[in-house]
């Protein structure tokens, strides 16, 4: 599957490329801004509408994270496999533990690595603020990223479609009159920075799939985790 990944990757940034070649200039612009747009719009949608799925998806995960076999695992993982203590007298005795719980939790859910150490956090937190269980608190704060983060994907693909649909309609396709190597190599440029962003927005996404792909798949790529480094474009979507 990492083969596969990269693989895809690789094709995502030749065809942006030729496309944008093939485009010139103008189109190029036109490709980067849809993409702004589109994320911006989804953004928006996901922040309003995401929450109303929580309730539907929180005894999903909270039945899978508070089942035996999987909390004996984590337990076991963490060094506490043979405690006769419950979950929760371990985490009391010891609050540093909770962290720890969190992030294999999440691990175990195929979270890629750097997105697991981001909501362990963000559960500690949340746990610390409202008083909820640890168990309570990564459910309630992986549903609301698994939501927001499904939401947006969809509203992005929506508008994103509807944007292209209304150039093509309106057949806005440009090229610069005389300067046909200035359009054409602009062109190709933009058309690599278009494929540059979809490739980073797929990775995103994909590290929050390791129950599909594999959990340790995206830790194995090569583009994979180079496209993974540019979490700064992608830190305010969750």
């Amino acid at each position: 599957m990492k083969a596969v990944i990269d693989i895809l990757l690789i094709i995502i940034i030749a065809l942006c490329t030729w496309n944008g070649y093939k485009r010139g200039l103008v189109g190029g612009v036109a490709g980067i801004l849809a993409i702004i747009v589109s994320l911006l719009g989804a953004s928006i949608v996901s922040a309003a509408y995401s929450h109303e799925v929580v309730p539907a998806l929180k005894p999903f995960v909270d039945g899978y994270l508070d089942s035996h076999r999987n909390r004996d695992a984590i337990l076991e993982r963490m060094g506490y496999g043979s405690s006769e203590l419950s979950l929760e007298d371990i985490l009391d005795q010891d609050s540093s533990l909770r962290y720890d719980y969190a992030y294999e939790s999440l691990s175990d859910l195929g979270l890629y690595s750097k997105r697991a150490e981001e909501l362990a956090g963000r559960s500690v937190s949340y746990a610390e603020e409202t008083g909820a269980t640890m168990t309570d608190a990564i459910v309630s704060v992986l549903c609301d990223t698994i939501t927001r983060v499904g939401t947006m994907v969809i509203a992005f693909l929506l508008i994103l479609i509807l944007l292209v649909a209304v150039a093509s309609i309106g057949n806005l396709s440009f090229r610069l009159p005389n300067l046909e190597n200035v359009d054409e190599i602009g062109g190709a440029i933009l058309g690599f920075g278009k494929g540059f962003l979809y490739c980073i927005l797929l990775c995103w996404l994909l590290s929050f799939l390791g129950l599909f792909i594999g959990k340790d798949t995206m830790a194995h790529t090569t583009l994979g985790r180079f496209f993974l480094i540019f979490d700064s474009l992608t830190g305010g979507f969750m």
